[in-house]
């Protein structure tokens, strides 16, 4: 019976071992899911903090005109807007931590499980053995009692490799269990410390808000004037117009001819180096609420890019200047071709290039233009494939 039980336990034992491993292979794809996942949302979370750092430092630099206050509102908004973004990001990331820990709970327990059957099987075999050839008799007695040396050496060959078996597995199992409850431990203090950065958020949001409350003196203040913000809008709106009418003349122009020299450009979508060092959004793409006057749009071809006037603005990729313009409202303008697309720099205050020159990436083609009372500028940058507008976003760097 002894020699049945230990076949019976070899029999199960596979199939116990089986479904652990099933179970383990699970979890780790589970993990390595999980880690990607994590890294993925901290990467995206470093590129906000840059936002929030850079909207920072540009917020020291404080200018005393109606416009600079308009900006430095428009700086806040855009720092709020990621420090919202990093919250998200931290929440994503601890909710993806915790469902890993749970996981890991339940694979120690199972383990645990298995353990445990390992240990009674081994205890009930001892126990059987004992009981049928009484406690003088040991493994090798139980050899030798066989009524045949074939029969002897089934029973050492069974012995053998119940031992060798059990012992592999067991070890296995409890490497598995330790290794694990590791991870377990690890989650934990990752998330203990997630949670304390985003309480620090939070806290970090309330002292933004009461940031823009007082903010709100200089807006009550320029809604005083809403004269002036109305003439400013409409400034705008023709800069942009002018602008417009530049990039599609070009366009028109150049349909004319041969064609487009060749470029690579379509290649570098999400690739692109920004145009300046250190700046941050403060006007995206697209339709979008004034930042004062309720219910007044705003539409942008391209994207205003907050930065020090000290900056330079450089190339985003290698190709030829079309043109270099002075728009009323934007200042001096640079138009660089890249096969059949354009990039378009405007609101220039010097610019380093001419008429068909060949630049190329991260080449110095301008300044930003500021008022003298102001430290930083705004950049208006776009993107053009042939007469199409896009979202020069897509195309920067994350």
């Amino acid at each position: 019976m002894v020699v049945a039980f230990i076949l019976k336990f070899l029999r199960v034992i596979p199939l116990k071992l089986c479904s652990v491993a099933i179970l383990i292979c699970l979890v780790l794809t589970g993990i390595s899911a999980q880690s990607t996942d994590v890294e993925s949302l901290k990467k995206q979370r470093e590129q906000y903090e840059r936002d929030i750092s850079n909207a920072k430092k540009l917020l020291k630099t404080k200018g005393n005109t109606r416009i600079a206050y308009l900006n430095d509102l428009k700086l806040i908004n855009a720092q709020i807007s990621a420090q919202k973004l990093v919250i998200a990001s931290y929440k994503k990331e601890m909710e993806a931590i915790t469902e890993q820990i749970n996981i890991n709970k339940e694979l120690t327990a199972s383990l645990e499980e298995e353990i445990s059957f390992l240990r009674d099987g081994y205890k009930n075999l001892i126990l059987s053995a004992h009981k049928q050839m009484g406690s003088n008799y040991n493994e090798f007695m139980l050899v030798f009692s066989a009524k045949s040396f074939s029969e002897a050496y089934r029973r050492f060959h069974l012995m053998k490799q119940y031992a060798s078996y059990r012992k592999k597995q067991g070890l296995v199992l409890i490497d598995t269990k330790l290794r694990h409850d590791s991870i377990v431990r690890e989650n934990e203090i990752i998330l203990e410390s997630k949670q304390k950065r985003y309480l620090a958020l939070l806290n970090e949001i309330e002292s933004l808000k009461r940031s823009v409350s007082q903010k709100q003196k200089y807006i009550a203040d320029l809604k005083k004037d809403e004269k002036w913000l109305r003439r400013e809008i409409l400034k705008k709106e023709s800069a942009t117009k002018k602008l417009q009418a530049s990039i599609e003349k070009l366009i028109r122009e150049s349909s004319s001819e041969v064609g487009y020299s060749f470029s690579n450009f379509h290649s570098a979508k999400g690739k692109l180096n920004w145009p300046v060092e250190n700046g941050i959004v403060t006007s995206s793409f697209g339709e979008h609420n004034h930042a004062v006057l309720k219910g007044v749009k705003i539409k942008n071809n391209g994207i205003d890019i907050t930065a020090s006037k000290e900056n330079r603005v450089k190339c985003v990729y290698e190709g030829t200047v079309s043109r270099v313009i002075a728009i009323p409202g934007y200042n001096k303008a640079v138009i660089v071709r890249h096969g059949k697309y354009l990039t378009v720099y405007a609101n220039l205050a010097k610019v380093d290039v001419k008429n068909d020159q060949v630049v190329k990436s991260n080449q110095s083609i301008g300044q930003i233009f500021a008022d003298n009372e102001d430290k930083n500028g705004i950049l208006h940058f776009e993107i053009w494939e042939e007469s199409k507008k896009i979202n020069p976003l897509e195309w920067l760097q994350k």
